[in-house]
């Protein structure tokens, strides 16, 4: 039975109240249901480190101390990558690992940077992936996931200011239209919220969503991926190259190709990128300050704020597996959408994604020239894999705003083939050289402007006389004596001076 006064021709008890805390009470259900709901939002509120409290609602877990629960996040990912998977057959392992000694041989021959060791190969499942992939995609993920909790306690500590100073200056909640008719205690309990930090509150709740979402996104990468570089990015320490064989005969399953020639083709692409991303140093912590650049320009509205609150009412128990997929599914609702800044950072992180993934099967292709009968069947089906988005690749552009693929994936070729042809392979290592060396999004679409650029910036040889050989002997310039002497020769003449 409510304890809430009776309204007079259906007035809204909650008039007035801030749109977060009417979802929060419309949620507990609505009049009716906040005299039953006390108990619970005591808990919830008195009890934040208690078993009651905050704690068990997300599931138990002590707060994390970061923006993303991983401990949740790999419990997710494990479980997302478990259906169907399995661990590669000896076969598989032993044509994996011959693939690779073969790729590597191959590429000794191209004009690809060494590495600075041969690195290892695992070939694994897709849960064996997951626990290693966690530890490289951390540093993509984590900046993301801390701006958005960020500024989703900025956005509350705007909007529940006011009523927290009141409440600090008076000692109790002040008289809000809507408020003065709630159970006894509810008030108090609101007060002690809305004067606290909403970030005691909304730091471990984020971190449990990010880590729900995160968990989605590496699962099913881990459902979708061939390997450690096949998303563009190292997901795996860069020393390593990976194969997934169980995700390898899913796709291939039905194409009646030579495994054994799949296998080559796919470890030139891995060991390609690894060369690439372990041989220039700089690359990676590039990738990953756009990625930092990027999560600071995160902005979170209130439609945001308010699903965050609702998530903050659902339970979320790991060890109840219908429990968590529910959690899982209301996580996944949630969107980020890039802002202007954004999208300019985001334009220049497919930049890379796109040149050296380009760069990469440029030398592929030059490697395996001849060698491969079915090479351009397998290569269709490649080509078609990479048109489309694949499931992981969706999670991460929606829940975190990375979409690292390019719209046109055939400029960053189109550019290789251009850069190639007019330098030679001294021009593709140009452009890694150096961060400023990179071509923008303009120069990516047409290439003859960075090779203007490119031109322009040119360095002087050390020896500067080899610059003036088609000049011509320099003008002798006379002596002082010398010229006076020219002038009154001049004089004596009758010439001009």
């Amino acid at each position: 039975m409510s304890n809430l006064p009776d309204r007079p021709g259906g007035e809204d008890p909650f008039e007035g109240l801030p749109p977060e805390l009417r979802a929060m009470f419309e949620q507990l259900g609505g009049p009716e249901g906040l005299a039953a709901a006390q108990e619970q939002l005591a808990g919830l509120l008195g009890g934040m480190g208690g078993p009651g409290g905050l704690g068990a609602m997300l599931g138990g877990f002590n707060a994390p101390s970061g923006p993303v629960d991983w401990i949740l996040a790999t419990r997710v990912a494990l479980q997302v990558a478990a259906d169907d998977d399995r661990a590669p057959t000896e076969e598989e392992r032993q044509r994996a690992e011959q693939a690779f000694g073969l790729a590597e041989h191959w590429l000794d021959a191209t004009t690809l940077p060494a590495p600075p060791d041969a690195g290892r190969l695992v070939v694994g499942s897709r849960q064996e992936w997951v626990n290693l992939a966690i530890p490289a995609l951390r540093p993509l993920v984590e900046p993301v996931a801390r701006a958005a909790t960020d500024a989703l306690i900025d956005l509350a500590r705007e909007q529940f200011g006011e009523l927290g100073e009141a409440i600090g200056e008076g000692g109790s909640l002040p008289a809000i239209p809507g408020l003065e008719g709630l159970p006894p205690g509810i008030g108090d309990l609101l007060g002690q919220l809305l004067g606290g930090d909403p970030a005691d509150l909304l730091r471990p709740a984020g971190a449990a969503v990010a880590g729900l979402q995160a968990g989605q996104v590496i699962g099913q990468l881990a459902r979708q991926l061939f390997g450690a570089y096949e998303l563009g990015i190292p997901t795996a320490p860069r020393a390593e190259a990976h194969l997934l064989p169980v995700n390898v005969a899913e796709t291939f399953d039905g194409y009646e190709l030579d495994p054994t020639e799949v296998a080559i083709v796919l470890a030139l692409g891995e060991a390609a990128h690894r060369r690439l991303y372990h041989a220039v140093p700089w690359l990676e912590a590039h990738v990953q300050s756009l990625v930092a650049r990027f999560a600071a320009g995160t902005t979170v509205d209130e439609q945001r704020l308010r699903e965050l609150s609702d998530e903050l009412m659902v339970g979320v128990d790991p060890d109840d597996p219908d429990a968590l997929r529910a959690a899982m599914e209301r996580a996944a609702q949630v969107r980020m959408e890039p802002t202007a800044e954004q999208r300019r950072v985001l334009e220049r992180l497919q930049g890379v994604v796109c040149l050296v993934g380009a760069w990469a099967r440029h030398e592929v292709a030059r490697a395996v020239e001849g060698r491969l009968p079915g090479l351009p069947r397998i290569d269709e089906v490649l080509r078609r894999r990479r048109a489309t988005r694949g499931d992981g690749e969706e999670l991460l552009a929606a829940l975190l705003g990375l979409d690292l693929k390019p719209d046109d994936e055939s400029i960053g070729e189109r550019f290789v083939a251009a850069v190639d042809e007019a330098l030679g392979p001294a021009g593709l290592r140009r452009a890694l050289d150096h961060p400023e060396n990179l071509p923008d999004a303009e120069e990516l679409a047409e290439p003859s402007r960075w090779l203007a650029r490119i031109a322009d910036e040119l360095d002087v040889p050390d020896d500067v006389a080899g610059l003036f050989d088609e000049l011509g002997a320099a003008p002798h310039e006379g002596t002082a004596e010398e010229r006076r002497r020219e002038r009154e020769g001049g004089d004596e003449d009758g010439s001009d001076a």
